[in-house]
């Protein structure tokens, strides 16, 4: 089976190359197929969490896919792209890639070649962002519709039924290898699933308050609660809980300035009735569950003494990631000038038997720390950029809707790349990031 599989991946990207030979890479053709990966994302997601878990296969179609956009992508800027800025982008790119370069050669210096391919494809992987961002940048800014509101909503329905539907049928993977439970349909990791539906959630809300469709709302929201406390993270809840909660004060303070009693008490009962499926529902769900195993695991007591010790308070609310960030500032502390400057890399105490491949799951933490003070200057240096960009532009937005999702997202972006991670590095989010940070941005 496995066999198979290679075989038909492999036949099948020698077909695709064979296409793009006879003229696919033409500007409006390579701006589609790049819109028809992105549509794809959530089927080749799939496929990869099924080789990975079903058929044990490490070369996964998803890796692939997305190495072919990059491709693509710095295929159209170098032959294609023809505006002004077009030197500045390329300056970005070049100065990406000469350190990947740098960076490579301190892995050969100060570990060996045996693990060059995976520090490799750890970095290009971490990466993947900033040469996005300058990519599509281009894109949007020659092609106006290029992967519109539509699109991405599309999007993130299908990831929405896909773990959805294989969770109503019990055949869904489960969240985590061990202890704690949860499920996340046909997906390969509770983190980068979890933080997909986060980012894109207040774009989500948007689509349903400009259809005006009770029905629909009230199904997708239904679909969308579930996913959220199947999946036993803590990141999809704490992002729907600060929309809501947002969104909720903006339409008190609207419902009382304009005096429209009868809709604010609508509101009201809304709020309540909702609350009461919560403390009805909460109990029997995933996230619940993992957070009783949790307190077990920690004998936790009262949940005040979590928030009164600070390895309790660590364990529980980061998940150790604040023990792993200590871990790491050390090994970096310890590291030569080199390493200092370019980065550790993603292997720990190489020489040593209790050699570590953790990652601290902090994003900001683990380009500084991964890539050292030159990877992070380039790394951050073109994030803020287009950070500042779309605030930039979100606030000289004339429609409030439209600017307060926009803030939502980006506030989310920045918070969980600090908080749970898995939003700047993983590839299958970072395009997504992507998507807001140049949509948004473009003046």
């Amino acid at each position: 089976m496995a066999i198979f599989f290679k075989t038909f991946i492999i036949s099948f990207f020698y077909v695709m190359i064979k296409v793009i030979g006879k003229g696919l890479l033409m500007k409006k053709n390579m701006v589609k197929l790049i819109e028809l990966f992105l549509i794809l994302s959530p089927l080749f997601d799939m496929i990869t969490a099924f080789m990975l878990q079903v058929l044990n296969i490490d070369f996964t179609i998803g890796m692939i896919i997305r190495f072919i956009i990059i491709l693509i992508c710095l295929f159209y800027i170098i032959f294609i792209y023809k505006n002004k800025d077009k030197k500045y982008l390329l300056l970005a790119l070049g100065s990406i890639f000469i350190y990947l370069v740098i960076f490579s050669l301190v892995i050969l210096v100060n570990k060996d070649i045996s693990v060059l391919l995976y520090e490799c494809k750890n970095a290009l992987k971490t990466f993947y962002l900033p040469i996005m961002l300058i990519t599509f940048y281009a894109i949007f800014k020659e092609n106006k519709t290029f992967i519109n509101n539509k699109t991405v909503i599309i999007v993130y329905i299908i990831y929405l039924l896909g773990i959805f539907i294989p969770d109503i049928l019990g055949i869904g993977f489960d969240s985590y290898a061990i202890s704690k439970t949860g499920s996340i349909g046909f997906f390969n990791t509770a983190n980068e699933i979890s933080a997909i539906i986060s980012i894109l959630m207040p774009f989500f809300f948007l689509y349903l308050y400009q259809k005006k469709n009770f029905l629909l709302t009230i199904i997708l929201i239904g679909i969308l609660v579930f996913d959220i406390l199947s999946i036993g993270t803590k990141g999809p809840l704490f992002s729907f809980l600060i929309i809501m909660t947002v969104v909720i004060i903006i339409y008190i303070v609207y419902l009382i300035r304009k005096r429209i009693y009868r809709k604010l008490i609508l509101l009201f009962s809304v709020i309540i009735a909702f609350s009461a499926f919560l403390v009805i529902y909460l109990p029997k769900t995933a996230f619940y569950k993992n957070v009783e195993i949790h307190l077990d695991f920690l004998e936790v007591d009262s949940i005040y003494d979590v928030f009164t010790d600070y390895k309790l308070f660590d364990h529980f609310v980061f998940s150790s990631r604040l023990k792993f960030l200590d871990n790491t500032f050390e090994n970096y502390k310890e590291s030569n000038a080199l390493e200092k400057i370019f980065g550790i890399g993603y292997i720990e105490d190489y020489d040593e038997q209790s050699l570590s491949t953790k990652m601290i799951e902090m994003d900001y933490f683990d380009i500084l720390f991964r890539h050292g003070v030159v990877g992070f200057i380039i790394y951050m240096g073109i994030f803020i950029f287009f950070l500042y960009k779309t605030f930039k532009f979100t606030y000289n937005v004339k429609d409030n809707s439209y600017k307060m999702c926009n803030y939502l997202s980006l506030t989310l972006i920045i918070l969980l790349s600090l908080i749970t991670g898995h939003v700047l590095l993983a590839p299958s989010v970072s395009i997504f990031v992507a998507i807001v940070l140049t949509k948004r941005g473009v003046v």
